[in-house]
């Protein structure tokens, strides 16, 4: 694989982790809204795990394909 993608997962985690953590929980360090009958600092660390999921698969099936190895 080349560098851009290796830079690209890179960040992609990155901002997935900061989202997660400062600055992103200032933004959503609240109770209201209720989505999904959570308060709204626990809908976005959840949000923010199934994105940061949904890019690692994207980038596994990229890189290797589908298939797994041995």
């Amino acid at each position: 694989m080349n560098k851009t993608y290796h830079w690209l997962v890179g960040l992609h985690f990155t901002l997935c982790t900061l989202a997660m953590i400062w600055p992103g929980a200032l933004i959503a360090n609240r109770i209201e809204p209720m989505l999904l009958g959570l308060p709204f600092l626990f809908f976005w660390y959840i949000l923010w795990m199934l994105v940061l999921f949904a890019g690692m698969w994207v980038a596994f099936v990229v890189r290797h394909g589908g298939r797994h190895h041995d």
